[in-house]
């Protein structure tokens, strides 16, 4: 089993590249929040690799129940993928999909604390300077004759 190709992200751990992939929409499952997020990493190599499916232990951001905002980085697919090795996951091997659990803390950014309202600015002072005088006329720096034009 591999996973398709198109919709992948690449990362680099080691001397190896791997490519991953969360499902574009959710499962009726997934949606309903019944069902954990999952993803899966693959070997970018063309030989018989193995597949890793990874239980993220949140539901989907786009979950039709509680939508949140946790997110995938690539820096986290590299912390998966070196726990995974560690746990006995042979990237470049033919056999089942390797199954994971890396718990994922929920964000609740914009659910739990509001966005801060923006500070009052007060309005700037307009400098009053001397430009005008009688008959709206404009004026020299010598006060006594007008300004030439």
């Amino acid at each position: 089993m591999s996973i398709p190709r198109k919709g992948t992200r690449r990362v680099r751990f080691g001397e190896t590249d791997y490519d991953w992939r969360i499902r574009k929409t959710p499962t009726y499952s997934q949606g309903v929040a019944d069902s954990p997020m999952l993803l899966a990493v693959q070997a970018s190599e063309e030989v018989p690799r193995r597949v890793l499916v990874v239980d993220l232990g949140v539901s989907r951001p786009d979950n039709w129940m509680a939508p949140h905002q946790t997110g995938v980085t690539p820096g986290m697919v590299r912390d998966i993928i070196r726990r995974a090795l560690a746990a006995g996951w042979s990237p470049l091997g033919a056999g089942p999909p390797f199954r994971f659990d890396y718990r994922v803390v929920r964000e609740t950014i914009g659910t739990i604390f509001p966005e801060p309202k923006p500070k009052k600015t007060e309005p700037q002072r307009v400098r009053k300077t001397r430009v005008m005088r009688k008959l709206n006329k404009p004026v020299s720096r010598d006060s006594r004759r007008p300004a030439s034009r």
